[in-house]
């Protein structure tokens, strides 16, 4: 809690309350409806069941996603089908602020691709390694390098959710995107799942009742494009068209 507190000055006490609300839910949740997953999920990795045990965290966040929903008294609208697939994708969403985590939990149930500053809250990291996240740290060169190798490895089994503005937004805008995971996907073909999401910057001013978005969008193969520059302007255009569609929807 003291490193999510030092990433929220100039914020309102009732949204750094609700953020705070938020992650502490995350025991009772654990204690009462999630507790059959945790200890099923805790006896496959003891087992070496490495899948199963992902599998059954996994599980346990969206019930995560679930209370905070109920919690907030959200209208989650999911406006298509969401057919992400398993494995051998990334999936670029964009990132708003802290409340993102328990409904891209609940929508989208798949792990992250998280930097390394989630090491700085000790449940936090060992709840994401759990799901079967991935810290990509990018402060050394060889550190990248050994980063790269652990996600593609990763992607033989699963999808990771990647956030390509890199930080928070606090913003309804899609931001510029970082070149990091863009020239990742383009220099190893990585395929990129794109899915937009709307409304969550309601919660920094009004913590109930709001209405929140999701959208597919689909999957944009980086082998149809010559340069770098060029797959990251046709992803960001296209994750911009489709959340002002998106806004609409919901009537941001």
């Amino acid at each position: 809690m003291t490193y999510l507190a030092g990433n929220l000055k100039g914020m309102t006490e009732d949204y750094r309350l609700l953020v705070a609300k938020t992650y502490l839910k995350v025991v009772p949740v654990i204690l009462t409806k999630a507790q059959k997953h945790l200890f099923v999920g805790i006896f496959h990795s003891l087992r070496g069941k490495r899948e199963h045990s992902i599998k059954e965290f996994l599980q346990g966040s969206q019930l995560w996603g679930e209370a905070i929903k109920k919690m907030t008294s959200t209208n989650l609208i999911v406006t298509n089908r969401f057919e992400v697939p398993e494995k051998g994708h990334m999936i670029f969403l964009n990132h708003v602020n802290e409340l993102d985590f328990p409904f891209d939990c609940l929508i989208i149930a798949k792990p992250f691709l998280a930097n390394q500053h989630i090491k700085n809250s000790y449940f936090a990291y060992w709840w994401m390694k759990a799901m079967g996240s991935q810290v990509f740290d990018n402060s050394k060169t060889v550190t990248i390098a050994v980063s790269v190798k652990s996600l593609v490895e990763g992607l033989e089994t699963t999808s990771f959710i990647v956030y390509p503005e890199g930080h928070n937004s606090y913003s309804e805008e899609i931001q510029p995107l970082k070149k990091g995971m863009i020239k990742i996907a383009f220099d190893k073909k990585i395929p990129v799942f794109l899915a937009v999401k709307s409304g969550i910057t309601k919660l920094q001013s009004q913590q109930k009742n709001n209405t929140i978005g999701y959208q597919a969008i689909g999957i944009t193969d980086p082998m149809n494009f010559d340069k770098w520059e060029s797959f990251r302007d046709h992803i960001f255009e296209t994750m911009q068209r489709e959340k002002r569609k998106l806004d609409e929807i919901i009537g941001k």
